[in-house]
């Protein structure tokens, strides 16, 4: 009797222990599903303390695209960040956030931190990032990404 017992309460446990990891495994198996869900084109209004791109705000709008990282299966490329053009900015992706760290790109420009938080039904990511453009010129940044 007890050996049964033994048995169904390990049955049990190993039954707990895959639902608890039911969406780690579908993410492996599917790789990261945030990613595939923001990948794509997006609207970027960007505000500047730094560059005032008009004389009546510090905002900008420009076009980004984001791609998953072939190195990185939680990472994604934004091509067109901080309105740079075609270089791929890096940024790693867990949950709902992105975050970017420390990386000098095309033009000298280094990209310090940055934080974007996406929303529930992923059309939108709200942006806070900063950006060292030469010596010691730290822009401080915020911009909102939309589809």
């Amino acid at each position: 009797m007890k050996t049964q017992m033994n048995k169904i309460a390990i049955l049990i446990a190993g039954l707990l222990l895959m639902l608890t990891n039911s969406c780690e495994l579908a993410d492996d198996l599917v790789g990261n599903a945030t990613i595939s869900k923001i990948t794509g084109d997006w609207d970027c209004e960007e505000d500047s303390e730094i560059f005032k791109k008009s004389t009546e705000s510090n905002k900008s709008a420009y076009t980004v695209y984001i791609s998953p990282d072939a190195d990185n299966d939680n990472g994604i490329l934004i091509d067109g960040f901080y309105n740079l053009g075609d270089v791929g900015v890096k940024a790693t992706v867990n949950g709902n956030t992105i975050t970017i760290t420390n990386q000098t790109v095309e033009g000298g420009y280094v990209i310090l931190s940055g934080t974007g938080l996406i929303s529930g039904n992923y059309n939108e990511i709200n942006w806070e990032y900063r950006v060292n453009i030469g010596g010691s010129r730290i822009d401080n940044v915020t911009a909102v990404y939309t589809k």
